[in-house]
Parts: structure tokens; C-alpha cells; sequence
């Protein structure tokens, strides 16, 4: 039986599934329409849909969750912005007027590196994940702090004191004026993913016309019919696209990402003419030609669909031309371009990777080369493996084998991706695929080409922490793709000989060459890592016990606006929940903060045992009361 947490997520996981499954469809009927159009042969129509959509629908998924995060999620643009600030204005943790609370912010950020990007046992895992969910109720604390009004009447303790006098006279009201201009300029990205969502629920109708009537399983259905499966398939395509622009433009923004390369080149160049600087700066050009090039044909495509195909109701042919003959593409074309500039700064970063690694503060993130790398890992291999496991017949056979799949699988898609945009009017076919082909091999070359390994350090400045956390929480994997999870499991029965293999071959180790299980051979043939546990240092510092009692405050109070406040049932109740909940907060900011632990097991739970709904179980207030103990302990 799911639990209620997982009920209570079923209504957003379906609703991703079929916005993902609506992105992936525009992609996937623009893909067979291109193919079909250059070469009218049905299997390679299908092959390209089906590589199209296998290869963008995770990202997809990733970027769809993305634009969900930004829209819903509880003051995500404050959070934003304070995390700038935070990246620009992190103090010297040792100076005498530094708040206690980046003290605390600072502790926290060490105790999450110490355990790295290793592969964790339970225990750690459940410990790391512990530690990440304080520090993001650090950062949700500190964006509440920095916005808050000078009217608000919430009664502060001295450490919500001593951080809004240190934010007062550290730039506070400049970022506030920025958040204020952030938050229009995203209130126009909404109108425009609204839009540019429309147009394409409109482009997707005559696209998959084109399908039906082309496809013979398809066409074979009545006409009437068509309107009651082309109009929700269009309409949540349509919702999808709108996520998914709102998700690319709100990321070029967050970023800077323009500004930011058009800069770090210029800077280059302005050191002088080195083969580096030119090199970077062509690419960049290069890189920059193409993804217009492909945005123009992209728009020319969309305006060949609407005029070479009937429309499915009568009022659309009756619009004025323009709406959808210049208009249409106009706003698909802008919306494709910020994709398209935006994977094409990935690949700028990659290069410019390549060329010169580049390090962290105090040189504590290396970037080591592909060949280095490449030198290290054999080298890795030879000390942990004997000559029978080095010489496995089996991995070399799904070396052979997978590699060579995968590489022509990865050229399929990316041959569907470039016909996308194949039916450009005074362009020939040939000529524009390829432009399109060209432009999206470099922009998804990291899918096969390493980029330089991140290595973490104990020892990493706060900066690099801080630079290191957002970078990873903002960014998404393209490693796991769906036809290389495909390839896995058909290959299963290879993998099985290859781990047999190494766990009888390992049998012979001794001293530091350790005998493997059948599990860890299992695990080492399928590229996952071997678990490790990790124990924090005994003098690790760890927050203060006022930040404990912060904490605890915070998190009664987003428990009251998520679960009581404007509840549509058992108003009553909620009120009354609300207010015994709000003598909690206030006896914790009473208590010192070494008391926190024993306010909270103090609290009286039979005012919460009241059901809004059912009159049998736990009510969710004394749940939330029974984990709040544990959630807001020293890890």
C-alpha cells in the first residue's frame, strides 16, 4: 500500500508524465514529419520519432520539474536572489560583527562537503540527507529575514536581531531593488511562455493532422474523431512548451548567461592575442551562428507545417493569415532560440574546460584532463585487479558492443533532431538537416565527450562551497538517457558472465586485492560505485543551539501555512491548531536555546488530536510534532 506522502504526490507525478509526454510529442511529430518529408519511408519516419523522444524526454522532465520548482515553490525568486547575495557578500565568519547565523550557514556547508560525491551506505546517506534539508532550511530562513517589511510585527530573538542590523548596513536595499526588478522581469516571462505555450498548442494541431493523415493507422480513424484526440494532446503540448520556455528564459536570466561569456571572452581577448582567446572567441562565434542558424530554420519549419496543412476547424483557417503565418513562428522562433543558446553556453563551458581546466578558490576543485584521467584509471584498474579479472572476455565483449550501440543510437538522434527543422522555404532540405545536424551535435557532444572530473576536498573554502552548491543544484544530467538504460537491461544477461567472471577471478586476491561477492561484482560490472560510510570528525563545529531554536519556529511556521492556514475544511480546527502552534513558537523564543529540545517534548499534543477529515489515527500535527525533535538536532 503507497503511504499518504506518496498519494499525496500521485496527482504531480501524472501530471508530469503527460507534460513531459506533451513536450516529447511536438519534438517527435516534427521529427517524423522532417524525416518523412526528405525521405517518404514510414520506418525511418518512426525510427526518427521514437530517438527524438527517447533521447530529449528526460530532459525534458528536468527542465518541465524546473519551471514547476520556480513557479511553486515556496519563495523560490527570494531564495534566488538571496543566494546571489549570499555568493557576493558572505563575510569573514571571523570578524567580530559577523552574525551568528553565517557562522552556523558556514559550519553547515563543511559538514554537507565532508561527504563529498561518494556513493554512501544507508546510514550516511540518511545523515547527508539530514544535513542538506538544515541547510535548505538555512537558506529559506535567511530569504524570510532579508524581505522582511520593516512593519512586520513577528517578535524577533537576538539572532534575527543581529543579522537584520548587519544586512541594513551591508547592501540590503540595493538587492531588494533587484529582486523587485527580477520578479517583473519574470512576471513578463510568464505572459510570454503563456503565449509562446498557445501558439505552440495551435502549431501542434497542424502537426499532427500532418500525422494522421500520413500515418496509416492513424488515418484510418474517422474524421470526426480527430478533434476529440488532436485537441487535449495539443492543449497539454502546448502547457508543456509554455513550462519549458519559462524554464529556459527564467535560466538565462538567473544566469547571466550572455553577459557572462560575452564577457569572459572580451576579458580574454583584452589580455592579448593568444591561440586560446582566438580560439575561443571563433568557437564562441561559431557556436552562437549556429544555434540562429537552426532558430531560423526551426521557424521557417513551423510556418511550412501551417501553410501546407489543413487546418482541423474551419475558424482556424478563417484567422488572418499573419497569426499564424508570422506571428506563429516569430514566438516559436524566440522561444527555440533561448534553448538553443542556452545548450550552446554548455558547450562553450565544456570547451573552454578542455582548453584549460579551470580550478576553484585556493585551488582546492581540480579539473583533470580526459587523458589524464583516462592514465589514472588504468592505472586504478591494474592495482585493484588481478590478469584474470583485467583479461574478463565478457566486458570486453560489452565494450565492443554497447560503446558502438550507443555511439550509432546517439547519431540516429541526432540526425532525428536536425529534421526537425528541415523544411525551410528557398532552403533545400539537405542543406538546412545539416546546419541542424552540425548545431546539435556540439550542443549534446557532452553526452560522449568526458568533461574534466570535479574532484571535492575537505578542505574547500566557503566560497567554493557556496559556488559548488548552486552550480549543482541548478544544472541537469544527460549520463542516464533512456537508450542506454534500454541497451542495459537487453545486455543483462552479458553483464551477468562479466560479473561472474570477476567474482571468480577475484577469488585469488590477496592483501590489498580484496575477493568480491557476487553483489560487488554485480554492482562494479554495472558502473555503480562501492558504498562507503562516512563518520564526521570529532571536531567538526556544527551549528549553534540558536539556530536550532530558529529552525524549530521555522519550521511550525511553514507546517501552519502548508497544512492549516486557509484550510477549505474543519476551518475551525485548523484555527484553533493554528493558534496552539503559534504559544509554541512563542514559548521556544522564551526558552534559551539549550532548551529547545525539552520545549519541544513538552509540548502538550492533545489539542492536535483533533481529525479535520477521518476520526481514527494520527493527525498530521502530531506527526510533524513527534519528527520535529529529530529534524532540528545536531546531525
Amino acid at each position: 500500500m503507497p503511504s499518504k506522502k506518496q498519494l499525496k504526490k500521485l496527482p504531480y507525478q501524472l501530471a508530469l508524465l503527460l507534460l513531459t509526454t506533451g513536450a516529447s510529442l511536438i519534438l517527435g511529430f516534427l521529427s517524423f514529419g522532417g524525416m518523412f518529408a526528405l525521405w517518404p519511408v514510414l520506418p525511418l519516419a518512426f525510427g526518427a520519432f521514437a530517438l527524438s523522444v527517447a533521447y530529449e524526454g528526460e530532459i525534458y522532465l528536468q527542465n518541465i520539474k524546473g519551471a514547476i520548482h520556480k513557479l511553486f515553490k515556496y519563495n523560490y525568486l527570494q531564495r534566488q536572489v538571496t543566494r546571489e547575495y549570499l555568493l557576493e557578500h558572505f563575510p569573514d565568519t571571523s570578524a567580530e560583527d559577523c552574525p551568528q547565523f553565517f557562522k552556523d550557514y558556514e559550519a553547515q556547508l563543511h559538514l554537507l562537503n565532508q561527504f563529498g560525491d561518494k556513493a554512501l551506505d544507508k546510514a550516511s546517506r540518511k545523515q547527508k540527507k539530514h544535513i542538506e534539508k538544515t541547510l535548505k532550511d538555512m537558506e529559506k530562513w535567511f530569504a524570510i529575514e532579508f524581505f522582511k517589511s520593516d512593519s512586520d510585527t513577528t517578535i524577533e530573538t537576538g539572532y534575527g536581531k543581529e543579522l537584520k542590523n548587519w544586512l541594513t548596513n551591508h547592501n540590503q536595499p540595493e538587492w531588494k531593488e533587484k529582486f523587485g526588478k527580477r520578479s517583473e522581469l519574470f512576471n513578463r516571462v510568464k505572459v510570454f511562455s503563456v503565449l509562446s505555450g498557445l501558439f505552440m498548442g495551435l502549431g501542434t494541431t497542424y502537426l499532427l493532422v500532418e500525422a494522421f493523415t500520413v500515418i496509416p493507422v492513424l488515418s484510418a480513424i474517422s474524421l470526426a474523431t480527430w478533434p476529440v484526440i488532436i485537441v487535449p494532446m495539443s492543449i497539454i503540448a502546448g502547457a508543456a512548451y509554455g513550462l519549458l520556455t519559462y524554464n529556459a528564459v527564467t535560466d538565462m536570466i538567473n544566469n547571466n548567461t550572455l553577459a557572462t561569456w560575452y564577457h569572459k571572452i572580451r576579458n580574454d581577448l583584452s589580455k592579448g592575442i593568444t591561440p586560446k582567446s582566438v580560439f575561443m572567441a571563433a568557437t564562441a562565434t561559431l557556436l552562437v551562428g549556429l544555434a540562429l542558424a537552426l532558430t531560423i530554420c526551426t521557424a521557417g519549419t513551423w510556418w511550412t507545417v501551417v501553410k501546407e496543412t489543413k487546418p482541423l476547424f474551419k475558424w482556424m483557417g478563417r484567422m488572418p493569415g499573419f497569426i499564424m503565418g508570422v506571428i506563429n513562428p516569430i514566438v516559436t522562433g524566440l522561444s527555440a532560440v533561448v534553448f538553443n543558446l542556452q545548450n550552446t553556453s554548455e558547450t562553450l563551458e565544456m570547451i573552454a574546460d578542455a582548453v584549460e581546466p579551470a580550478h576553484g578558490e585556493d585551488e582546492v576543485v581540480e579539473r583533470k584532463s580526459f587523458f589524464e584521467s583516462l592514465r589514472q584509471t588504468l592505472a586504478g584498474v591494474a592495482q585493484r585487479e588481478n590478469l584474470g579479472q583485467m583479461l574478463n572476455p565478457f566486458r570486453l565483449l560489452l565494450k565492443l558492443t554497447l560503446t558502438p550501440l550507443r555511439v550509432v543510437l546517439f547519431l540516429g538522434h541526432l540526425v532525428s533532431i536536425a529534421v526537425t527543422a528541415d523544411r525551410v522555404p528557398g532552403i533545400s532540405q539537405t542543406t538546412s538537416a545539416l546546419l541542424g545536424l552540425i548545431s546539435e551535435g556540439f550542443e549534446d557532444g557532452h553526452y560522449f565527450i568526458p568533461h574534466g572530473e570535479h574532484h571535492h576536498h575537505h578542505d574547500m573554502g566557503t566560497k567554493a562551497l557556496l559556488e559548488q552548491r548552486y552550480n549543482e543544484e541548478g544544472g541537469h544530467s544527460h549520463d542516464d538517457d533512456l537508450p542506454t538504460r534500454f541497451l542495459k537491461v537487453l545486455f543483462s544477461p552479458v553483464y551477468l558472465m562479466a560479473a561472474g567472471w570477476d567474482y571468480a577471478a577475484s577469488q585469488f586476491n590477496s592483501g590489498e586485492r580484496c575477493p568480491m561477492s557476487m553483489t560487488e561484482a554485480w554492482d562494479k560490472q554495472r558502473g555503480a560505485e562501492r558504498e562507503e560510510a562516512v563518520t564526521l570528525t570529532s571536531d567538526a563545529q556544527k551549528p549553534s543551539e540558536s539556530w536550532h531554536r530558529e529552525q524549530a519556529v521555522f519550521r511550525i511556521e511553514r507546517h501552519k501555512q502548508k497544512q492549516l492556514q486557509g484550510a477549505w475544511f474543519g476551518q475551525d480546527v485548523a484555527r484553533d491548531k493554528c493558534e496552539k502552534l503559534t504559544e509554541v513558537q512563542a514559548n521556544l523564543r522564551q526558552a534559551s536555546p539549550d532548551e529547545v529540545q525539552q520545549t519541544l517534548m513538552a509540548v502538550d499534543r492533545k489539542p492536535f488530536a483533533r481529525h479535520r477529515f477521518f476520526n481514527d489515527g494520527q493527525t498530521e500535527t502530531n506527526r510533524f510534532l513527534d519528527e520535529l525533535p529529530s529534524r532540528v538536532a545536531a546531525p
